[in-house]
């Protein structure tokens, strides 16, 4: 999904995966790697303008949702290397994360949703 940033800025296409295996698979083919498993609750794969991550911790909603945050952080800061950008402006970045962190939260709230 691709959403202006509400800064002027178009923020990376974004896709969260709580499956391994099929995070594992969209990386090989959409983003054209073997992806490294670091074994921890939630990683990122990040190329040209694609933010593909994993999140494979399930519990409480609280931790859930600051992961995700978490992982919003990587995706703004690969984000703006991509683009160029080495030193981006603190409210430039902010936006950034809010919108992947919204889109992040949208589908993550489908998937318990499903769930359910």
């Amino acid at each position: 999904m691709k959403a202006s940033s509400g800064c002027g800025m178009m923020m990376p296409e974004v896709h969260l995966f709580h499956s391994r295996r099929k995070f594992d698979r969209f990386c090989k083919r959409r983003l054209g790697g073997k992806v490294e498993d670091y074994g921890t609750q939630g990683q990122i794969t990040y190329c040209d303008g694609v933010a593909a991550v994993y999140m494979g911790y399930e519990g409480d909603e609280t931790t859930e949702l600051t992961l995700l945050v978490h992982e919003s952080y990587h995706a703004a800061y690969h984000h703006m290397q991509y683009l160029g950008e080495d030193e981006p402006g603190e409210e430039v970045m902010a936006y950034l994360i809010q919108s992947i962190a919204h889109a992040l939260f949208v589908a993550h709230g489908k998937w318990r949703k499903s769930k359910a």
